[in-house]
């Protein structure tokens, strides 16, 4: 998958994966977590207000995204103007208060320390199988052991839509060596994604885990 193929969804406002409210199994599941006052990293971050929700908490929150227009709606939806710093690793930072947004391949991504806590609503199932594990691998790197996230992923039946989203299940978690998976939720959500049901979509079934990272990344 192309960089370009995000750049045109984002030209093209194919962005049906963006909620306009917070995620409820955000709501619902992220104190349980036990990361109270932890720098969350939330990996393709798009425009989600889940973020400021997190900010709103108490976290220190920095999202990454691949696209400058879906950053540059981010604070104008929040009716903020960022400072705009340059980084060593590329990837140019928007910030604001208790909020960064920086814009560049996640792969690329280079930080100064590791996170202890992360958020991943939308990036896991963007990805065709072939690149989650490189995905999941380039995540635990980022993130210290023992730290903790919140992993949401999508379920349906099999050649009823071609991806992304992509369908995510617990076997493929479960084969993985990096984080410890525990499912908090697991709900029906079709009448939510009209869009989607409207494609031929018969079922969606999305759940929220707690990921637990366990494992140094093999090089």
């Amino acid at each position: 998958m192309e960089p370009q193929f995000w750049h045109d969804i984002w030209t093209e406002r194919k962005i049906g994966f963006h909620r306009s409210d917070i995620h409820p199994m955000l709501q619902n599941h992220w104190h349980s977590l036990g990361c109270e006052g932890l720098d969350v990293l939330v990996p393709l971050s798009g425009k989600t207000l889940d973020m400021r929700w997190l900010a709103s908490e108490g976290h220190q929150v920095t999202g990454i995204e691949l696209d400058q227009r879906a950053v540059d709606e981010f604070f104008e939806e929040w009716q903020c103007q960022p400072a705009v710093d340059a980084r060593v690793d590329g990837l140019a930072d928007h910030h604001s208060g208790n909020i960064h947004l920086l814009v560049g391949d996640f792969f690329g991504f280079q930080p100064e320390a590791r996170f202890e806590a992360f958020y991943d609503r939308a990036a896991l199932i963007a990805m065709p199988e072939a690149m989650r594990p490189d995905y999941l691998r380039k995540l635990a790197s980022l993130v210290v052991e023992g730290g903790v996230g919140m992993l949401i992923t999508f379920e349906y039946p099999d050649g009823e839509m071609d991806g992304p989203p992509f369908p995510v299940r617990r076997p493929e978690l479960d084969a993985q060596n990096w984080f410890r998976v525990e499912q908090l939720e697991r709900q029906e959500v079709i009448g939510y994604y009209t869009h989607l049901q409207e494609a031929g979509v018969t079922s969606l079934v999305e759940t929220a885990y707690r990921l637990e990272r366990t494992a140094e990344p093999a090089a």
